[in-house]
């Protein structure tokens, strides 16, 4: 068949789908129909023949026992309405063969009977989002039996029934989330061994019994994002984990062992809880990890042999913790590290050879931190100015000494970075630092000016591109409250100006 002959048959089909197609519905072949209208108040006649149908923004308010009646060989249906309130218990008696089933996004649909599900024998798929559902009971989801996926996101669910997914033996992905679960019972998942993946997030669930997980040995991906969990069992976790999302909950403190068992976990998240601390052997045995975020703690400091053993880890976030300080091992065995986030903390200085074990392409960001730019920051200041692949390089600020505070870091001459000690026991070092603030006039510019201290001498170093004439003025205010003022200037007659000048 050429090209046009195809072209040409197409056609042909869609104008007799059209014929045949009701007025507010697109057939888009014999087995695939949408329909949306919002004045549609029942269900449109649609060919007996149709396989799939979605029904999108109607007015549709009940589905009735006669809805689907002609429509045996329906195998996926999605209702998709606002206007939904009720559901006949023997509206889909008659879809023996639908294996995909989505009522969604009703605004007023509270439950479903007892026996609304009972002949879907063939379901594998079912959703039930964003609707109302406040009440389930044990026993709706009996026959579904060969059910693999599962949603009731976004409902109002407080409980399940202990008994809920009982015969759900080939269960795999089930999705509670946004609900208003507090509890889950340690049996609620005993026939369910298959199953893989199972979110929780936004709910209310304050602890999880021990043995919850206990015969989930399929589950590779469990989310309990934004609960309020303060405490985690040690060995509560399946060995099959591969991801796990315990974001935004309550955890204070973590017990040692409690993800020793994890050796498939790639993807861990702990951010946005209440962390102080970590126990120095907490990620030991976790060698497939490649993801760790630990931000929006309140972590202090790390162990130095926190991280080891994470060969593989690709990316460890600490952005908004309160660590202070960092040991110059930490990261010794994160040589194929990707990215490292420790913005906004408390870190004043990196230790000498801290970022020596990292890979030259590793992607960090350091802004928001309080630097002492001084004598002692001069390896991280080199680093800096070495490394191409920190973010946000600019906004590396300086908070110490008072005289270059809100400078960039990177923007320094590395002769400003200096340790200011006592001249004398009569002068205080501050004052120098407010002398420092007050050398220059005519506009110089003090990033051009340094601090230095030799043999018990302290000088006071500028770059300046033009000094045919120039005047210094230095303040000294001893302890003792007497404020002194010392003025120098000169002039140079040389065409060329100043080359190393002393005044």
């Amino acid at each position: 068949m050429t090209r046009h002959h195809a072209v040409a048959l197409l056609f042909l089909m869609q104008l007799y789908y059209g014929e045949n197609c009701p007025e507010e519905c697109q057939c888009f072949s014999a087995a695939k129909v949408i329909c949306s209208e919002d004045k549609m108040r029942v269900l449109p006649n649609i060919s007996t023949q149709v396989k799939e149908l979605i029904v999108v923004a109607s007015g549709v308010t009940h589905l009735e026992i006669s809805s689907f009646r002609e429509n045996l060989k329906l195998t996926k249906l999605v209702i998709l309405n606002r206007r939904l309130k009720e559901v006949s218990c023997k509206a889909f008696d008659h879809l023996v063969e639908l294996q995909e089933l989505e009522i969604s996004g009703n605004d007023h649909l509270f439950t479903f009977e007892v026996q609304t599900f009972n002949k879907l024998t063939n379901l594998t798929r079912l959703f039930l989002n964003n609707n109302m559902i406040s009440v389930l009971y044990s026993v709706m989801f009996d026959s579904l039996q060969k059910l693999e996926t599962l949603q009731l996101r976004g409902n109002n669910l407080s409980y399940l029934p202990n008994l809920l997914f009982r015969n759900m033996h080939k269960l795999q992905e089930l999705d509670l989330s946004f609900n208003r679960i507090s509890f889950l019972s340690s049996d609620v998942f005993q026939n369910n061994s298959l199953l893989r993946v199972f979110s929780m997030q936004g709910n209310m669930i304050t602890e999880l019994p021990l043995e919850i997980f206990a015969h989930l040995n399929s589950l590779e991906e469990l989310n309990f994002q934004n609960n309020n969990i303060a405490n985690l069992e040690h060995g509560m976790f399946p060995t099959s984990l591969r991801k796990l999302i315990l974001k935004k909950n309550k955890l204070v403190q973590l017990s040692s062992g409690v993800f020793h068992k994890l050796q498939l976990l790639s993807y861990l998240d702990l951010s946005q809880n209440h962390l102080s601390e970590l126990p120095m052997d907490l990620f030991h045995n976790l060698i497939s990890l490649k993801n760790l975020d630990l931000s929006e703690n309140q972590i202090v400091s790390l162990p130095s042999t926190v991280f080891k053993g994470l060969f593989g880890v690709r990316t460890i976030n600490l952005h908004k913790n309160n660590l202070s300080m960092l040991e110059e091992s930490l990261l010794r065995d994160q040589q194929v590290m990707e990215k490292l986030y420790l913005s906004m903390n408390n870190l004043q200085n990196i230790p000498n050879g801290f970022f020596d074990y990292l890979d030259f392409q590793c992607i960090v960001q350091l802004h928001g931190n309080p630097w002492r730019c001084d004598c002692e920051i001069h390896y991280f200041f080199d680093w800096l100015r070495y490394n191409n692949n920190v973010k946000d390089l600019i906004r590396i600020y300086c908070n110490y000494p008072e005289f270059i505070r809100g400078h960039s870091l990177v923007s320094m001459d590395k002769e400003m970075l200096v340790c200011l000690k006592n001249v004398s026991s009569e002068f205080s070092t501050a004052p120098i630092a407010q002398s420092v603030c007050k050398i220059p006039f005519n506009n110089y510019n003090t990033n051009q000016c340094s601090l230095q201290e030799l043999k018990g001498a302290t000088s006071i170093q500028c770059k300046v591109t033009k000094c045919t004439s120039l005047k210094f003025q230095a303040v000294f205010e001893p302890t003792n409250g007497n404020e002194s003022e010392h003025i120098v200037s000169t002039e140079w007659s040389a065409p060329g100006g100043c080359f190393n000048g002393t005044l």
